[in-house]
């Protein structure tokens, strides 16, 4: 299994936009490799990918163009299964008891047994089913962020990161032809 990324950027989709973030990664990382590229998203190896997210965030009013930038703890196979396992395993030992959480799933999971592709709320239902933290679904102070990726255009897998929700940045891209204060 190919688990050599560790973070994702999402941006708007095109060639001119990605040799835009490309030049923006170059100026804000510097150092960093490309493990594979799609249309609006950017898998990276760095070696820190939550300093990376405070790097970003420190730059987010410069930015434009990039939608999400996304640490990932691990990465496992598309399965439901798979990705409860992998989640309740980094949840607890990463979400102190108390501290409230809820499931982000981006993509599609698939059942093992079957092949067949779960349902978005089956899905999340089976990845929560053994985290023993409460839920809060509106202001969640962790979140277990599920992304299903297709990698080199033909095999997909999945993401899952289990962090602080201030540590999944999300950008609001800026109008371009609003001017800003």
């Amino acid at each position: 299994m190919d688990r050599d990324f560790n973070l994702i950027v999402t941006f708007e989709a095109g060639f001119e936009n990605y040799r835009y973030v490309y030049s923006i990664l170059l100026d804000v990382l510097g150092d960093f490799s490309v493990v594979d590229a799609a249309p609006s998203i950017i898998l990276l190896r760095v070696d820190d990918p939550y300093r990376v997210v405070e790097l970003f965030r420190n730059r987010s009013r410069e930015i434009r163009m990039i939608y999400r930038v996304i640490p990932v703890d691990s990465v496992v196979e598309p399965y439901v299964e798979d990705v409860a396992e992998e989640s309740w395993r980094l949840a607890s030992e990463k979400i102190p008891g108390g501290r409230t959480y809820r499931v982000t799933l981006s993509g599609r999971l698939y059942w093992r047994e079957t092949g067949l592709p779960a349902h978005s709320l089956d899905a999340i239902r089976v990845i929560a089913s053994n985290i023993d933290r409460p839920v809060s679904l509106k202001h969640p102070e962790y979140v277990v962020h599920v992304r299903s990726i297709k990698i080199y255009s033909r095999r997909r897998i999945a993401s899952v990161t289990v962090t602080e929700s201030s540590n999944i940045l999300s950008i609001v891209p800026v109008s371009r032809d609003t001017d800003c204060i």
